[in-house]
């Protein structure tokens, strides 16, 4: 166990200030060895793998207009939000300014909304891409002086889309840089630079029925005749095939764009031990590796940077044994079995602990998901997240010694007018649902404000 006590923010430059007690915030944070895993590995049914595999390659399996047909049923913007964003004056630069009008209306005209779709096409990425709300690599934040907003949180940052996902390719932008794709999770825009077209005859070869997914994140492919390299990630799929003389070895696939933008498919030597395939035990081994790998990884809204957010950890972690899961929180507890956790932290605590399963139920609080992971030796639940940071309330103006001793962010009156902010974790940790308990004076305990969980349970043979 660690426990990180925020105490001095710089004994070089500040010199060690006055310690009161009262404004201690300590950090609880737990390993992965002390995690419940499970005696006998959770069984995912092939049922529940198909679905994966379904959902997964629906842009390319289903017909183009068929499933335009489907959008809305699809997380993220709509294409014509854009016409939102043209009236709105609200959102900020990286400049910490509004973007301006002629900005704006510059996005809105090279977006060519009044041809929507122009394109219908099957694609794939080529590489890790970030999907946009608007299609413009400038960010859009809220008031950086709200807690909780400004960097890291770009809102049109969608989500970060790994290479290799089939897409459809809907719509392309005036200035040939941009195209608004349903991808198998979520909708928006990408760069074409990171797009590669695909026909029938690239489809038949890619769609082998043999896939596997990265352990690590620390994974590159390359093929022999080839300077282009696969950067791969954990929840990415990599079809394959097996080598005849090379039996703890594979081909991995993956894609690359020609001067047309037609996808041509290369193959890399893979060692088998650095992939899981569709038989990867879900058991104590292969989890506590995977948790190692999350564990300190920077919080990405988004995938901002190829970070993960709480979702897309989420995502990532189950996708390696074929569970699938929706990109957004709001999505993700509304499948499986679902409760609400309702009553005081005492009766939301033990109703975790009676019904949860873990590494397959989801708790959650508005806009934060964590996996449930077992409980502590006090019998505390224990959770998985990459988490921003805790709420904080402060009950008089005097703030001279927080601030300089704790990472906060985003102090303004709230609507209780209390001074309310963030108090800034920035990354993947095991913590206890009571995270925040230690100092109710300061800090929102996070079992106050969790209301739900829900347990994904493979579906039946």
């Amino acid at each position: 166990m660690r426990v990180f006590l925020f105490c001095c923010f710089s004994i070089v430059l500040f010199g060690c200030q006055t310690s009161n007690k009262d404004l201690d915030i300590p950090i609880v944070t737990h390993t992965p060895e002390e995690l419940t895993y499970p005696e006998n590995p959770i069984h995912v049914s092939e049922t529940q793998k198909v679905l994966f595999l379904t959902k997964y390659f629906l842009p390319w399996t289903l017909e183009p207009q068929a499933l335009l047909a489907q959008k809305d049923a699809f997380p993220g913007k709509e294409s014509d939000y854009i016409s939102a964003y043209l009236a709105d004056s609200t959102w900020y630069g990286e400049n910490k300014k509004p973007h301006k009008q002629r900005e704006r209306a510059l996005v809105h005209a090279n977006a060519d909304l009044t041809n929507f779709p122009n394109y219908l096409k099957r694609a794939i990425t080529t590489a890790n891409t970030d999907l946009r709300r608007v299609p413009t690599t400038r960010p859009g934040f809220d008031k950086y002086s709200k807690a909780g907003e400004g960097f890291p949180f770009d809102y049109f940052q969608e989500t970060m889309v790994w290479a290799n996902t089939p897409v459809l390719l809907a719509h392309i932008t005036k200035d040939k840089q941009w195209g608004y794709v349903m991808s198998p999770f979520y909708k928006g825009w990408i760069h074409l630079n990171d797009l590669a077209l695909t026909d029938e005859t690239f489809i038949e070869s890619w769609m082998v029925g043999s896939y596997a997914t990265p352990l690590s994140d620390t994974l590159y492919l390359q093929a022999s005749n080839s300077l282009k390299t696969l950067d791969a990630k954990l929840g990415m799929l990599i079809p394959y095939e097996p080598m005849e003389e090379q039996t703890d070895q594979v081909l991995g696939y993956y894609a690359v764009a020609d001067e047309h933008l037609q996808a041509t498919l290369l193959k890399a030597e893979v060692d088998k031990a650095s992939l899981a395939f569709a038989d990867h035990a879900m058991n104590a081994a292969s989890l506590k590796a995977l948790v190692n790998n999350f564990i300190g990884r920077p919080y990405g809204w988004g995938g901002y940077l190829e970070n993960r957010d709480c979702s897309s950890m989420i995502k990532d972690l189950l996708a390696t044994y074929r569970i699938w899961v929706p990109r957004d929180s709001k999505d993700q507890i509304e499948i499986g079995e679902q409760l609400a956790l309702e009553g005081t932290a005492e009766e939301k605590i033990q109703r975790i602990k009676e019904k949860g399963v873990p590494f397959l139920t989801i708790l959650m609080k508005k806009g934060h998901n964590m996996l449930y992971v077992g409980n502590a030796t006090n019998g505390e639940p224990l959770i998985l997240h990459a988490i921003w940071g805790l709420k904080t309330a402060f009950r008089d103006n005097d703030l001279k010694e927080a601030l300089d001793r704790y990472p906060l962010e985003g102090m303004h009156l709230g609507d209780d007018h209390q001074l309310v902010g963030r108090q800034v974790i920035g990354e993947a940790v095991i913590t206890s649902v009571t995270l925040g308990m230690e100092n109710t004076a300061i800090t929102v305990p996070l079992i106050d404000d969790i209301y739900a969980m829900t347990t994904i349970l493979p579906h039946s043979e």
